[in-house]
């Protein structure tokens, strides 16, 4: 019987030590608030039910903490922390970063002192002798200016903090932000902190991630299983144009800039990026340049915002390039062909009567019905083109509704309702509008800002619906930090139930001005 009992609680410790300890360090989210029951309903919780009897979850969360060292309510003088740090974690979860949006800590954050002491945290846990994975999670969506929080300054000030401080020990960030974007109605309480659903909400996203990646992926990424914005990072690439094609991938054409820099206007050298999960993205090379186009500028560049089509078996790509030296009046909309979506284009002519202008956006309605548009200095035309796509099936006119066009119109279709986004005149930085149309043509009903100014003084989108979810593809200059060296990136994009669009949120955006 004794040695039963033994064998007993052998199997018993090996069960425990084969387990993966999962250790939660957060506020008072991770503690539960909000909830009816934190014991069980917590998101630490939770995710434990969800993750099964191979995992074993502690929750280590308090709330009002900071990841401040120096603010009213740090992590850091809890003994919590020193439960935390002797537990032996396999994985290690921070949610710190909420509380420190309150208006009293935007001096420490604006000196740095936010991203030292994540650094320093996520640097304790990763020196433990169980050797964790450590995955920072940026603050939740908040609906109200609770206790001093402010979903502004988390957005702006902290998220950057977090991943400066993720690049500098080269742990994983999850961006929980916008795991409750599509349910705000969770946080109806104080607008802080989530109810039962919405800490169920994020423990699935959580869990999702944890049994999908138990190791640290190749590729840096998101809770919401996208690349890191930029997505493409081997090159500089600008104005993303985003369709979904028959084989049931993504691809986006963009334009590039050329490294070292010689300015936007001798861009050249188009290529094609696709994906099939918004994670794992194949450059399909270039595929076309100035030097293909036989009726183009003898000089060469100026080959900006492009867009892509498939009709008729083919495929068609439309760019915008002059004919002329003089580059004013001589900007034609030239169309290349192809029988596959990312390579062996070959260049026609151009179409004829379309007004001199740029950034081309071809949109085919449910109909089959094509319809072109191009725009710049101001103002913005479209018309429709006939089935062979290269012609014209009437003249030009001007989308009439449009409040501060600039340039780089985008149409789509949403529920019957269509959609042309473009970027403003805002001084400094482009910020991205839309308007509202119940015809393809217009008039157009003006709407609102879109997507917020990024640290580009550019800007340029489009957007695409893909396995159900959709998204605004559009550029920045994160990785150069100089306006003629972009980067395309994407981000999650949702409307309201009026139809009109959420202003997009960026992730990993520094808000930091360009040198």
């Amino acid at each position: 019987m004794k040695r039963l009992i033994t064998i007993a609680f052998i199997l018993a410790a090996w069960t425990i030590s084969a387990q993966v300890r999962v250790t939660f360090v957060g506020a008072s989210i991770t503690e539960g608030a909000g909830t009816s029951d934190p014991s069980v309903r917590s998101y630490p919780a939770r995710t434990q039910a969800l993750l099964g009897d191979g995992y074993a979850v502690v929750n280590y969360g308090v709330g009002g903490c900071t990841m401040l060292r120096h603010s009213d309510g740090p992590y850091w003088t809890k003994g919590r922390l020193g439960e935390a740090l002797t537990s032996r974690p396999d994985i290690v979860l921070i949610d710190l970063g909420g509380n420190d949006s309150k208006p009293w800590n935007e001096p420490a954050i604006d000196k740095g002192e936010l991203t030292d002491d994540a650094e320093t945290l996520v640097s304790m846990f990763q020196a433990l002798p169980s050797h964790p994975r450590v995955i920072l999670m940026t603050p939740t969506l908040f609906t109200k200016d609770s206790y001093g929080i402010s979903d502004e300054v988390s957005q702006k000030k902290v998220c950057p903090a977090l991943y400066e401080a993720a690049k500098r020990t080269g742990c994983e960030v999850l961006d929980m932000y916008p795991v409750l974007q599509d349910a705000p109605e969770t946080l109806e309480g104080d607008g802080i902190h989530p109810d039962d659903r919405g800490a169920a909400l994020l423990a699935e996203k959580i869990a999702w991630y944890l049994k999908a990646y138990p190791e640290k992926p190749a590729e840096f990424m998101t809770i919401d299983g996208m690349a890191d914005n930029p997505f493409i990072t081997h090159l500089y690439t600008a104005d993303p144009s985003a369709h979904v094609w028959a084989d049931g991938r993504l691809y986006v054409y963009a334009s590039h800039d050329i490294d070292p820099p010689r300015g936007c206007d001798l861009m050249d050298q188009y290529h094609v990026f696709s994906t099939d999960d918004m994670i794992h993205w194949t450059d399909h090379g270039e595929i076309l340049r100035a030097a293909d186009v036989p009726w183009g500028r003898k000089e060469g560049g100026f080959m900006w915002a492009p867009d892509a089509a498939f009709r008729n078996g083919k495929y068609y790509f439309y760019f915008p390039h002059p004919s002329g030296t003089h580059t004013g009046s001589t900007w034609k909309i030239g169309v290349a062909t192809s029988d596959k979506p990312a390579s062996d284009f070959k260049v026609g002519g151009y179409i004829q009567g379309m007004t001199s202008y740029y950034d081309p956006c071809v949109f085919v309605d449910d109909d089959g019905q094509a319809y072109i548009y191009n725009g710049g200095g101001g103002k913005c035309f479209g018309a429709r083109l006939r089935r062979n796509m290269t012609q014209l099936a009437g003249k030009m006119a001007p989308m009439e509704g449009l409040v501060d066009f600039h340039e780089g119109p985008w149409v789509h279709k949403y529920n019957g309702k269509y959609y042309l986004s473009y970027p403003d005149n805002h001084e400094g930085h482009n910020r991205m509008h839309y308007a509202m149309s119940d015809s393809p043509l217009g008039p157009w009903e003006y709407k609102g800002i879109l997507l917020d100014e990024t640290d580009c003084d550019t800007s340029h989108g489009s957007i695409v619906e893909f396995k159900g979810q959709w998204y605004l593809f559009y550029h920045g200059c994160q990785l150069s930090q100089m306006g003629n060296l972009r980067s395309i990136c994407v981000d999650r994009l949702y409307y309201n139930e009026d139809g009109t669009i959420r202003k997009v949120r960026q992730r990993h955006h520094s808000y930091l001005p360009r040198k």
